[in-house]
């Protein structure tokens, strides 16, 4: 399944300046979407998807030493199978 659209990513990384282990939980989570778009710890977002179409998933992403987790949120779209990033923030 192809990512088709991961600006938001670097759009975050200029907009919070997260810390360099939080972009990299970030990172490693939004590698692995397009293999797995389903992948632990997301959950589906029910009152955004618009099933058999496509769904909103997020997940939330703790970081070792952050007080805070990333949370990324994402449609997976089932008849291409692509995956585009919705948004990013760890505010």
């Amino acid at each position: 399944m192809p990512l088709r659209d991961v600006a938001e990513y670097q759009g975050w990384v200029e907009r919070e300046s997260p810390s360099p282990a939080a972009q990299r939980a970030a990172r490693h989570f939004i590698a692995e979407l397009g293999d797995e778009p389903w992948r632990h710890p997301s959950v589906p977002i029910e009152a955004l998807s618009n099933q058999p179409e496509f769904e909103v998933r997020e997940a939330t992403l703790a970081v070792e030493g952050d007080e805070r987790p990333v949370n990324i949120w994402y449609r997976h779209v089932y008849a291409t199978d692509v995956v585009d990033l919705i948004a990013v923030t760890n505010r």
